[in-house]
């Protein structure tokens, strides 16, 4: 039902704009729709059929998100991947996922170029694989969790409805779209709801004076912003023009979407812009976004995320200390398992429940989220595996142990550190450089930890978070 409702959208809105380019190029949701068709078809000359893995590689672009919508109408999985990423990381992955196709380039798609002779009945409307985002396992080993195109579809229709999008909505898209806020908080649930989407360049430090300058232009009422960029936001815009304030102050909402907005950036952002943000929750294995603040009793207090949808379901278990719980979450939009070397794995309970690794508190259909506790931490809004960069700098044998933490940071939401223990002997000046080195040949920049400390022992334990505790204590 949601696939249908998801193609007539593409008929109500035919003629309206969907999407405007950085460069001011209007696309119409039938210009939008027939250049998915054309993309298929393309796809379909280069080998690709049902169940086929396309590794996109590239930066935002209209193109890319065509290919998003191609997989779901095609038969399709897409696989996004950061464009940063390391070739020797990317081996991995293809390996994994079975790929045949990467592409680097979504220019080369020439769509200009392509005759249109799809009719839509020849559409695959099965629930077929559609989504494939890279993650790591506990081991640093590369894992993709898989989606169907019901909980795509499904989350995007829920989540639009909690936002409350509609065919007045006008977003900016500018987050990445390898990740789940690039692909369903900023694209399908606005398309879904027949919205407008400005799509921007993704957001750098290099292109953040110039930040507000589309939202201007083509009246953005809808913002959808990691807090890492919402922080650096408040240290480049400490006094907000005129022309500015008059601009947010006609927006509908404003979101932070990827980590934990902490009050004092909240509180920062208000000062200036004298808006307030709406926290936004989820995670990339239940679907995405589900919690969303709505009223503004929620501001006032530290760690809401707010309320969710009817159809989602949320308890607590006893966690580490007092304050704190696990998150446990079932919904109809959870991911159809971790692809692992070991085939597919569905974490859930007898009672259909995931654990989140998230740690809060559940009060009144309302959720607080405070801290992590998985080994997966978000920076900037993206996952990032500790796992990983532990396993990167074991590499170098001189190298007895190492833990990884995300500490709290105002710009990045958590901020990465390394611990070190070095075997008898080892020169910590020179083991240091080599370490560096290892790194920043195996991560991407954004990975790479913001210091490297020395301990002459590490206790691990079970618990990462008891652990990070006592560690980020020496920080």
């Amino acid at each position: 039902m949601v696939k249908k409702k998801f193609e007539n959208i593409f008929k109500i809105y035919s003629k309206r704009i969907f999407i405007i380019d950085s460069r001011g190029i209007k696309i119409s949701y039938k210009q939008f729709y027939e250049s998915v068709l054309k993309t298929i078809l393309i796809l379909k000359k280069k080998g690709c059929k049902k169940n086929t893995k396309i590794i996109i590689l590239d930066e935002n672009s209209v193109n890319y998100l065509i290919i998003l919508v191609a997989c779901i109408f095609g038969g399709f999985v897409a696989c996004p991947l950061d464009p940063t990423i390391k070739k020797e990381r990317i081996k991995k992955i293809k390996k994994l996922y079975k790929s045949k196709l990467i592409l680097k380039d979504l220019k080369e798609l020439k769509l200009n170029k392509t005759s249109l002779n799809l009719d839509s009945r020849e559409l695959n409307y099965d629930d077929t694989d559609c989504l494939l985002i890279n993650s790591y396992g506990k081991n640093g080993e590369p894992t993709g969790i898989l989606f169907k195109s019901s909980s795509i579809l499904g989350s995007a229709d829920s989540f639009s409805k909690l936002a409350k999008y509609n065919n007045k909505t006008v977003i900016l898209h500018c987050l990445p779209m390898f990740y789940m806020g690039g692909i369903l908080d900023t694209f399908f649930s606005p398309l879904i709801s027949g919205s407008k989407i400005i799509v921007a360049e993704k957001f750098t430090v290099l292109n953040a004076k110039n930040f507000w300058t589309l939202p201007i232009q083509h009246k953005c009422n809808t913002l959808f912003l990691t807090p890492s960029i919402i922080a650096l936001m408040t240290t480049i815009f400490r006094n907000s023009n005129k022309t500015t304030l008059n601009h947010v102050s006609t927006y509908k909402s404003i979101f932070a979407t990827g980590s934990i907005l902490y009050p004092e950036v909240r509180k920062k952002f208000f000062k200036i812009f004298k808006k307030r943000i709406s926290s936004c929750y989820g995670s990339t294995e239940i679907g995405g976004p589900l919690c969303i603040q709505k009223n503004r009793a929620s501001f006032k207090k530290n760690f809401c995320v707010g309320g969710h949808s009817k159809e989602v379901k949320i308890k607590e278990k006893a966690g580490y200390g007092r304050d704190f719980n696990y998150i446990f979450v079932k919904t109809p939009y959870f991911m159809k398992g971790y692809l692992t070397s070991k085939g597919l794995i569905r974490p859930i309970d007898k009672k259909g429940y995931f654990n989140t690794g998230d740690l809060g508190y559940y009060y009144k259909k309302t959720l607080f989220i405070k801290d992590t506790n998985r080994a997966i931490i978000k920076k900037g809004g993206e996952l990032i595996s500790l796992n990983l960069i532990e396993k990167t700098a074991l590499q170098l044998k001189s190298i007895k142990n190492v833990f990884a933490i995300g500490k709290t940071d105002f710009y990045a939401g958590q901020e990465i550190f390394l611990f070190v223990s070095l075997k008898k002997g080892i020169n910590k000046e020179r083991a240091l450089k080599k370490i560096n080195l290892i790194l920043k040949n195996n991560l991407r920049p954004v990975e790479v930890p913001k210091k490297i400390l020395f301990l002459d022992k590490i206790n691990l334990v079970s618990e990462r978070k008891k652990n990070k505790d006592q560690l980020i204590k020496l920080i």
